[in-house]
């Protein structure tokens, strides 16, 4: 009993710690995007650093349901696992969202389409940079081959830091639908209408990109991938089609 209570309690721990690290993530971007705040990316990718480094160790650090969608696809976690995930990730984007907007003066940032953009290149826009982000972990967190790396964060901090600075003026910047629903619901809260459906057309991008993020991992390290993980997108692949060299 006193063994199952401590699993039970590590596996909260690291619910919660999607929740904490995702409600920083959101907190962070409503500020300093709500306050014009012209170094708002590198914040941004700064705090994803530090928070993946605090939590990776605890809960893998995603605070991203697109992430954690690809470390399923990937074979790295139950599909239950990566609904719980999901459900804590929204909650701790909402919340940061909401503190964040009413600390920085009741200034709330939704998500919305560049000026001068369409919604296909806004939505091409989320689901390259969402690939990059989510096969970026896959290579640097999931990889037996770079096991007990130092790199992880900053890599991933990097993309984030990246993306927002490439095609944070065409689609926002998203690449997380965590950060989409965030902003969209608190925004909502705060002046009683909810503008969604550019959040659910950025969800789309980024679990799509998540998909081909698994589907190109699976091509370039085929030895990294267990097909009998149940589960996993590669359980439903077919062996053998990728060469390598010994």
């Amino acid at each position: 009993m006193e063994e199952t209570n401590e699993v039970r309690g590590a596996q909260f721990g690291k619910f919660m710690m999607e929740f904490i690290g995702t409600a920083i993530l959101l907190f962070t971007i409503q500020v300093t995007v709500g306050q014009g705040n012209n170094m708002a990316p590198i914040a941004i990718g700064i705090v994803l650093v530090t928070i993946i480094y605090a939590g990776g160790p605890i809960s893998g650090a995603h605070y991203n349901p697109a992430v954690s969608a690809a470390v399923a696809l990937r074979g790295k976690m139950c599909k239950k696992e990566m609904l719980v995930y999901w459900i804590f990730q929204l909650g701790g984007g909402l919340l940061g969202a909401f503190l964040g907007g009413f600390i920085g003066g009741n200034t709330f940032s939704g998500v919305a389409i560049g000026s001068g953009s369409t919604f296909l290149q806004a939505f091409l826009a989320e689901v390259i940079f969402t690939f990059l982000l989510c096969f970026v972990v896959l290579a640097v967190a999931t990889n037996s081959e770079v096991d007990g790396n130092h790199y992880y964060g900053a890599a991933i901090g990097f993309v984030v830091m990246a993306g927002a600075i490439t095609v944070g003026p065409i689609s926002g910047g998203v690449f997380n639908p965590a950060v989409a629903w965030g902003l969209a619901l608190s925004e909502g809260i705060y002046s009683g209408t909810f503008e969604i459906s550019y959040a659910i057309g950025v969800t789309i991008a980024n679990l799509l990109g998540s998909l081909i993020a698994a589907i190109c991992f699976y091509l370039v390290a085929p030895r990294e991938c267990d097909s009998t993980t149940t589960g996993s997108l590669y359980s439903l692949l077919p062996e053998g089609n990728v060469a390598t060299i010994d």
